[in-house]
């Protein structure tokens, strides 16, 4: 083989080993990287389940299997199932029929699924603490009324501890419009047995214009908006403020309602930024979660939640779904950090010999191209001194 092909070798090689270092450095570390994180966990490409295009993209291909109660689907990790309205005759197509909640709360526990609580979570996640194989933890969005009428009472016959997300400020609120909220009696008597409850943010569930015209909207809490009173968009620091205030006004009435501090906050539609993370740290909120997805691992500690509500949800195949988790849910292809962590250095050595070869080999094309240019100019220098002599002694 010749210099040159060498080196193009080599060189395709550090390319290909460079590409395949990067997506398993990426796939290792996107939990702690938050440019990364915002890629895989942030509000965009949301799959919704509770729609016919979400439940046929989770859905495709599974079929609704045989009881297994002594089955184990996956270990150390927890599946974070979302729901939103539970009601008897739903409506709307986010909220699930209380059938289908029971059905799938049967289902779970004859296939040996185990529920925890949000302590139990916040152990894992932080600390790293032991949860049960095929753990689950379920949780409730937006604090409505129907939670305590038609929900609660369900969790109650299965003995299946649950999460709440308050939107603090509609909590026995008359003035607030929209769907009844839940009100602070009920939230107290269910705290008491089984449900507890978290912040929702303070009153930002809501879209807000992002410019003047309000032809893009953004959820309040995820980035600036744009002011009418000020005729124009925040600043950073407007925006941090704003989500700053909105976050600690939900912690001290929770706190106060409740009696112990909130440690937890489920993004209003899943959508958040750096500005944001770094702001429930410093508000002692040291676990979130967004709509996208996954299975959560400790250390992750802003996690995944599939959607299990919504009019569409079939709950045989959400079984199935959930069964198939580790193979099949949208971020199981970064739940091998460890093993990909070894595999990135493994490859790094290898660029490093590779990038050795390569040097070498330039090298070598370098010195003898060096050679081959010093004796065609010798070559010349004779055949001009020759030239030269002849000349001379021409009559």
């Amino acid at each position: 083989m010749s210099l040159k092909t060498r080196i193009g070798f080599l060189s395709f090689l550090l390319l290909g080993l460079g590409a395949l270092c990067f997506v398993l450095i990426l796939q290792a570390s996107h939990g702690r990287m938050p440019i990364v994180g915002r890629l895989f966990e942030g509000a965009g490409s949301v799959i919704d389940i509770g729609s016919p295009e979400g439940a046929s993209s989770l859905y495709g291909g599974l079929k609704p299997g045989h009881d297994e109660p002594h089955g184990t689907y996956y270990k150390g990790r927890v599946i974070v199932l979302m729901y939103h309205e539970v009601v008897q005759a739903p409506q709307d197509a986010g909220a699930l029929s209380t059938a289908k909640f029971e059905r799938q709360l049967r289902m779970m526990k004859a296939n040996n699924f185990h529920w925890i609580t949000m302590d139990q979570y916040r152990g894992f996640i932080l600390h790293g603490d032991p949860v049960p194989d095929n753990a689950v933890l379920l949780t409730f969005d937006d604090g409505y009324a129907s939670f305590y009428r038609d929900a609660y009472p369900i969790l109650r016959k299965y003995e299946a501890p649950a999460t709440s997300f308050l939107i603090v400020n509609t909590v026995g609120n008359p003035h607030h419009a929209g769907v009844p909220k839940l009100t602070w009696d009920q939230v107290r008597e269910m705290n008491r047995n089984g449900i507890s409850f978290y912040s929702h943010s303070f009153d930002s569930h809501l879209y807000a214009p992002a410019d003047a015209g309000g032809k893009h909207a953004i959820a309040a809490l995820s980035g600036p908006i744009y002011s009418r009173d000020k005729g124009r968009r925040e600043t950073e620091r407007e925006y941090e403020l704003r989500v700053k205030t909105d976050l600690e006004k939900a912690n001290a009435v929770l706190e106060q309602e409740l009696g112990s501090p909130n440690h937890v906050l489920a993004f209003p539609y899943g959508a958040f930024s750096k500005p944001l993370l770094a702001i429930c740290a410093q508000l002692g909120i040291d676990v979130t979660l967004t709509v996208k997805d996954g299975l959560d691992r400790p250390s992750q500690s802003n996690g995944f939640r599939l959607n299990a509500g919504g009019m569409q949800n079939n709950p045989d195949l959400q079984l199935a779904l959930m069964k198939q988790a580790r193979q099949r849910l949208g971020h199981a292809h970064f739940d091998r950090a460890p093993e990909r962590k070894r595999e990135a250095l493994w490859t790094l050595a290898a660029m490093a010999i590779v990038a050795a070869l390569w040097t070498e080999a330039a090298y070598k094309l370098f010195r003898a191209k060096r050679t081959r240019g010093t004796l065609a100019q010798k070559n010349g220098n004779v055949a001009g001194s020759g030239g030269c002599e002849r000349d001379a002694i021409l009559p």
